[in-house]
């Protein structure tokens, strides 16, 4: 049989960014990956943002997930010959007077300071947007173009590490004291990068996954001003010329990768009250995030089976999440490093049996 020190099962972000991580720390890795199932990875935003919804809320793990972060992503893109990380910055207008108060006093009240500035848009905005010119800006916003961040890294993997593309058989399964062997493979550990699926994985299906749909909208806006990343309740970000995406719906319901009809009215609604200017639709995406219970990942080993390992759950945040979490799994496997307790699945080892 042929020997690697892991399986990784999935391609999308999580797997892709683990994969790269056990590379790097020089362990031996065989992905499989099938290529013709849905992913959230491929229709996702990539959206980076610090400090997030209505009552600016800081990013779990802010500090330590933003420190590196960029630095962290244009290596990647030196190391895969590719572009696709873009740090555009976030603008959130105010609504009104109110609205600038209680953003000014939530800043001072959480300690946003470091993450956000009030400024003035540029005046082009007014031609565009409705709302102030004035607003909160977030420099260490956001985007990752994750079609062409994961062909790169799907094109470095399959050069450097093991590439299956193959549907992956639970039957065909062997786990071993000493290692786990699938078809002609023999490695030391397989661990499940799933994303939604991982809710029928016989082996971890016990997880509080709360997978969520979400969709988006790309299109068109003439004469389009904004080089950052808009965010009145829904966001737009900025691909180039006039091209935008807009984004996104939250459902719990209908958890498929079909665009519907209900998500593109929510989203052209929302559009016509932040926008002056026509959104013309060129396009339609829907995915299903692997969100969690407790919007925490799940990262680690199976309570019984020591050869079975998961890095999932990372939902809407997974561009900024991956990089930190995928390091920690990568160090405890190699170094025994404990993983972040609020990730670490041991915290739902009592829902196992």
């Amino acid at each position: 049989m042929k020997k690697t020190d892991c399986l990784i099962v999935g391609s999308g972000l999580a797997g892709s960014v683990l994969a790269l991580e056990l590379l790097r720390a020089g362990s031996t890795v065989t992905m499989i990956a099938d290529s013709s199932r849905s992913t959230s990875s491929r229709v996702a935003g990539g959206l980076i943002n610090p400090v997030t919804g209505k009552y600016l809320a800081k990013t779990w793990l802010a500090n330590e997930l933003f420190s590196g972060l960029a630095a962290y992503y244009t290596g990647l893109e030196t190391l895969l010959s590719a572009s696709f990380y873009h740090p555009t910055g976030l603008f959130r207008p105010f609504t009104g007077a109110e609205h600038r108060r209680s953003s000014l006093a939530q800043i001072a009240k959480h300690g946003l300071e470091d993450y956000l500035r009030i400024r003035q848009a540029d005046a082009a905005f007014s031609t565009c947007f409705t709302g102030e010119t004035e607003g909160m800006y977030a420099p260490a916003a956001g985007w990752l173009d994750m079609p062409a961040f994961l062909d790169a890294a799907a094109r470095y993997l399959q050069q450097e590490a093991e590439w299956v593309d193959a549907v992956f058989d639970f039957a065909g399964l062997s786990v071993q004291e000493e290692s786990v062997n699938y078809g002609e493979w023999e490695a030391a550990r397989i661990i499940f990068c799933e994303g939604f699926y991982a809710r029928h994985n016989p082996y971890f299906s016990w997880l509080p996954f709360n997978p969520v749909k979400g969709e988006t909208l790309l299109g068109v806006i003439e004469d389009y001003p904004a080089d950052t990343i808009v965010n009145q309740g829904k966001w737009i970000i900025p691909l180039g010329g006039d091209r935008v995406r807009l984004g996104a719906t939250y459902s719990w319901h209908e958890l498929d990768f079909e665009p519907s009809a209900r998500g593109r009215e929510e989203l052209l609604q929302a559009a016509g009250k932040m926008l002056k200017k026509p959104f013309s639709v060129t396009g339609q995406q829907a995915g299903v995030r692997p969100a969690t219970k407790d919007r925490r990942p799940f990262v680690g080993r199976h309570p019984q089976q020591e050869r079975l390992w998961i890095f999932n759950g990372l939902g809407a945040k997974g561009v900024s999440l991956a990089p930190y979490f995928a390091g920690q799994l990568v160090r405890n496997i190699r170094h025994g490093e404990l993983i972040h307790p609020e990730a670490n699945i041991e915290r739902f080892y009592a829902l196992y049996s």
